[in-house]
């Protein structure tokens, strides 16, 4: 596999990318080994720092959450430049979930039905940290060096300029 397909999932990407909004801090990218997307790979949701802080501020509860919280400060905090977060199955149900790549098993031995790629490589995402992230995603969990990385469904401007003025310019002033 010397190429590597990605869907991004939202169109806040796309708005950054084309500088209609601050570019995000996180993504969720699809992965797949053909253009037509017949051989799914793995998704991920992609997080950077100002994201994780922001979230520590905001969105997680330090006592209800505190080992997503502990894990998160800690990533913050230490030298690390990447690391992963697996959230593994919680029920039956979930056992089908699991992802088809390699993944740490977790004490149960079930590999994570979720996995969330933490980077301080950058501080918000365009095409060029995509793909270098990808790349290194694909080394990790598909054991992979991927040469080219591919986005599959780049609007245009104008199509990302509709979208924008339908669904979210009303919401910044």
């Amino acid at each position: 596999m010397n190429t590597i397909y990605v869907h991004v999932r939202h169109w806040l990407f796309w708005y950054g990318v084309y500088g209609l909004c601050n570019k995000s801090c996180n993504d969720e990218i699809s992965l797949y080994s053909d253009k037509e997307r017949n051989n799914f790979l793995g998704y991920f949701d992609l997080m950077t720092e100002p994201c994780l802080l922001y979230s520590l501020n905001n969105e997680l509860d330090k006592i209800e959450d505190k080992e997503f919280y502990d894990e998160i400060e800690e990533f913050l905090k230490g030298s690390k430049k990447i690391s992963y977060s697996y959230i593994y199955p919680r029920d039956k149900a979930d056992l089908t979930h699991q992802v088809g790549h390699f993944a740490p098993i977790n004490a149960k031995g079930h590999k994570p039905v979720y996995i969330y790629m933490w980077s301080k490589l950058s501080k918000a995402w365009d095409i060029q940290e995509i793909e270098k992230s990808v790349k290194i995603l694909a080394h990790d969990f598909l054991h992979a060096n991927i040469e080219k990385v591919e986005l599959l469904d780049i609007p245009t401007y104008e199509e990302t300029k509709l979208s924008y003025d339908r669904d979210y310019s009303r919401f910044i002033k």
